[in-house]
């Protein structure tokens, strides 16, 4: 077997982009009997209620070892080698999505001779001496892993001497090496059992959000600092890092391409996509309020991987004013490049996703599309961040999940967020409270107006509009 490949891919019936879907869909099973070789039962993998009943239960984490070479690529990003009788740490899904060759049946990973669980050190506020060394990790996506900086950066501000090491997916390096005020060495997860033992801390995540139902009413960044015994207050909580000054020039020199930039270099990022379908609005709910932000003279760039490009070109052609709006999507080769345009913008509107917290970071404005979950848990520790929230008889659900609502539609698109825009009132509404969130942050607006002035911004080939340059 050449590649077990961590995600799939489904096009909508719409065609106007794909869904990367997790590869849960397809795990193969894994007896009870193989998850106690790794020191887990299967109730380990319920719900709790507090953080308080998590500590009391095992983590996730297992410890396997290679039964034979094979190499994998996670999420799409880079190729990734396990090499056999090596032991290597993992969250417990990885080893489902990894342990066997579906062509051959042949298993890949068995279990080490030791359990995660008898090895286990974790930080809970304890005093550090200098050198001591602290093993970050986390298998979720953007924001989680920026939940988690506030608190590696108070703690590398207390103990300097410290040496932190952040372990994560290779899609999310390009961010996490901006971070170097707090972070001193990266990992790439699964890591060697070696690394594991060699930390005097392991400073853990699983489950803080997705298995413990305290997540539901508290913000992120509270829970994950609860977690950890350092309890900072809100004004700590906040992610900070700067883009790549190289990413930065690179990115105005794509935006040169765009009539919309050389004229006002003025745009909001705004990005249509979650992770998962389940916190993916439709692309008529973004068709419509993309109308109206054109409409109301935002000058709007999608973001997205390259993988999308072509996706979000055909849906660009279902827009009123698609001239006012432009594709980074082909551009962006990796997380530090959406980081570094993001830095050129006026602010970020967009679903539950990363893009609000990299806004956040940033200290620029965000405006938030919640549905499955309420924004308040999110964006609450944010002072530049509004929200809405999709009411529904179902919403918030609290979904953890790869697979689409339940109550679909056939599209597969979550339903709740259309009762945002159930009137034409309400999407004008919406529009409206979007522009005037993100301009009260922006000293320097001048709003667009139409003069009789020889200053033009072409909408086409043969189409040109007077207006005002600001």
């Amino acid at each position: 077997m050449d590649y077990s490949k961590l995600g799939l891919t489904k096009k909508d019936e719409n065609g106007l982009w794909t869904e990367e879907i997790p590869s849960r869909r397809v795990l193969a099973p894994v007896s009870s009997t193989i998850m106690r070789e790794f020191g887990i039962e299967r109730q380990n993998l319920k719900i709790v209620d507090t953080l308080k009943n998590l500590r009391e239960a095992p983590p996730n984490i297992i410890i396997a070892t290679g039964a034979r070479d094979f190499k994998f690529i996670q999420n799409y990003y880079r190729e990734q080698s396990i090499k056999k009788d090596v032991h290597y740490v993992m969250n417990f899904g990885i080893f489902q999505q990894l342990h066997l060759d579906k062509t051959s049946g042949k298993r890949l990973l068995t279990a080490a001779p030791m359990k995660f669980k008898n090895v286990y050190k974790p930080y809970m506020g304890q005093e550090l001496e200098d050198g001591s060394e602290l093993l970050v990790f986390r298998t979720g996506g953007i924001g989680d892993l920026l939940f988690i900086q506030p608190n590696l950066r108070y703690l590398k501000q207390k103990y300097p001497k410290c040496y932190i090491k952040f372990a994560c997916g290779p899609q999310y390096q390009p961010m996490v090496r901006l971070w170097e005020d707090c972070v001193d060495e990266i990992v790439t997860l699964p890591f060697t059992f070696d690394t594991l033992r060699s930390a005097d801390y392991h400073l853990l995540f699983e489950g803080v959000i997705e298995r413990c139902k305290e997540a539901e009413t508290t913000n992120a960044y509270r829970l994950f600092t609860k977690w950890l015994g350092l309890n900072l207050p809100d004004e700590l909580l906040l992610p900070k890092q700067t883009p790549n000054p190289k990413s930065v020039e690179s990115c105005k020199k794509i935006l040169d391409e765009w009539r919309g930039w050389q004229l006002h270099k003025d745009f909001v990022v705004l990005q249509l996509r979650a992770s998962s379908p389940i916190r993916t609005p439709s692309p008529d709910f973004w068709r419509k309020i993309i109308d109206q932000l054109t409409k109301r003279n935002l000058r709007i760039v999608l973001v997205d991987n390259p993988k999308q490009a072509e996706n979000i070109d055909k849906f660009m052609t279902t827009l009123s004013s698609s001239t006012r709006v432009f594709n980074f999507s082909k551009y962006s080769e990796s997380i530090g490049d959406t980081i570094a345009l993001t830095s050129l913008s006026k602010g970020v509107v967009a679903t539950d996703s990363a893009l609000l917290h990299i806004a956040a970071s940033l200290d620029l404005p965000c405006y938030g599309i919640y549905g499955p979950f309420p924004g308040e848990i999110r964006l609450a520790t944010y002072p530049k961040a509004k929200w809405v929230d999709a009411k529904r008889f179902c919403a918030p659900c609290f979904i953890h999940s790869p697979k689409p609502c339940k109550y679909t539609e056939k599209n597969g698109y979550s339903p709740c967020y259309g009762n945002l825009i159930d009137k034409g009132s309400d999407v004008e509404n919406l529009a409206d409270d979007i522009k005037k969130h993100i301009r009260s942050y922006d000293k320097g607006y001048v709003e667009d107006k139409v003069l009789e002035r020889k200053d033009y911004y072409y909408l086409g080939k043969d189409t040109k509009v007077e207006t005002e340059t600001p």
